[in-house]
């Protein structure tokens, strides 16, 4: 297995109580990773799902899923290379210019008063998308990434 240093999304299904957040953070700051991004997807029926960027080699990537998996709070994890083209991303922006020229692949969605703009599509190029608008003064409210589907 590689040593190489690569950005992963795991995705954590998780129960909704008490100390779910603080478990799971344990397990990354017990093994010296730090999260690139982390961000509560969907909460329902008890159960939420957490995204979470992180950078480790493949051997540590999977060291980990297999300790959150352990956890009683967790139910299911995913890990999934961050360069999957199956993961998606969106992105809330606001004072965006009129004339945005993006990727093909990224999906421009308008407000009806024009104020915020949404971006979907994948990951990187949402990424890039959401860098080149922040150069023109556009402040990002929000980016999530989203578990493959």
């Amino acid at each position: 297995m590689s040593t190489l240093t690569q950005r992963w999304f795991a995705f954590v299904q998780v129960e909704d109580r008490s100390g779910a957040s603080a478990a799971i953070a344990g397990v990354f700051s017990e093994r010296g990773v730090s999260f690139g991004s982390i961000s509560t997807l969907d909460v329902h029926g008890g159960v939420g799902t957490l995204c979470i960027e992180f950078s480790a080699s493949e051997r540590l990537a999977q060291v980990l899923v297999r300790t959150l998996a352990r956890l009683a709070v967790v139910r299911v994890v995913d890990l999934v290379h961050a360069d999957d083209a199956r993961v998606r991303a969106v992105a809330v922006v606001s004072d965006a210019r009129d004339d945005l020229l993006l990727e093909a692949a990224v999906g421009v969605h308008h407000d009806e008063a024009g104020a915020t703009v949404i971006l979907t599509g994948p990951v990187a190029d949402v990424r890039a998308a959401v860098a080149s608008l922040r150069v023109d003064g556009a402040t990002v409210e929000a980016l999530t990434v989203l578990p493959p589907r």
